[in-house]
């Protein structure tokens, strides 16, 4: 095993230690926060949306990855600023902070998933073997969770601006992806708006999988690959338009 790779497992251990500290359900915090969600919105929603079949399986296909998805972005928005005492003392790769808290944030989701699972299949999920596309899924959406991490993370050292931001938007970018309703209540000349949110694609697909029990749309699949190599790219270039400039603004 590298070193680089040793101090990824070492940096998750530690920012799970620091997660859970002084907590006595720990990993059950991961099946907990989606599943309050989930009563929240059936007590509120589901009478409005009594036409969509297995209501709470709707929500809860898209709502454990959109707790993965936000945790993860508010995480590593603040990565480079929390370990800056790291980033000044040790001679590493910046890019292994934001790494270990996606790491960090993918294992407390892997956690609390497999437990949504049973849950889901107890409230009618299909099985069969179209459920395995949810593996590359998975791969595909913790990347494009990344990059937008990563993004925010190298403009907040200089623009602690866009930390504040993201927190003030996060809310609001909930609402405006298909979690807790369907696009057949939006009317037809603000559908393109609803669409070019990323994550509608990603829940679309996912819903595919988890809710219809089909394969993943083809061309879904195709804008989601293509939205996260964007995404990555750019990330990645302003990751390293920013790195040096970290130390003397952190």
């Amino acid at each position: 095993m590298g070193s680089k790779t040793y101090l990824i497992y070492f940096l998750i251990y530690k920012n799970l230690q620091l997660k859970y500290k002084h907590s006595m359900l720990g990993f059950v915090w991961s099946f907990l926060h989606p599943l309050f969600y989930l009563l929240v919105f059936n007590f509120v929603f589901s009478k409005a949306f009594s036409n969509i079949p297995h209501y709470s399986l709707f929500i809860l296909s898209a709502l454990i990855f959109w707790v993965y998805f936000s945790g993860s972005c508010s995480q590593l928005s603040l990565t480079f600023i929390r370990n800056s005492h790291l980033i000044k003392s040790l001679n590493v790769r910046k890019l292994l902070y934001p790494l270990s808290e996606q790491g960090t944030e993918l294992v407390s989701f892997l956690a609390g998933f497999l437990l949504f699972i049973f849950l889901m299949i107890y409230l009618g999920m299909p099985i069969n073997l179209n459920l395995l596309y949810i593996i590359p899924i998975i791969i595909l959406f913790s990347a494009f969770t990344f990059s937008v991490g990563l993004l925010l993370g190298s403009l907040n050292v200089f623009f602690r601006d866009i930390g504040i931001l993201w927190n003030t938007l996060n809310p609001a970018l909930f609402y405006l992806s298909p979690i807790a309703y369907s696009l057949d209540i939006i009317p037809q000349q603000y559908l393109f708006y609803f669409k070019l949110n990323p994550l509608y694609h990603f829940f679309f697909i996912i819903r595919n999988v988890l809710y219809e029990g089909i394969a993943p749309s083809p061309i879904q699949s195709i804008y989601c690959v293509i939205i996260t190599v964007v995404s990555f790219l750019l990330a990645i270039l302003v990751y390293r338009k920013t790195r040096n400039g970290f130390i003397s603004n952190l």
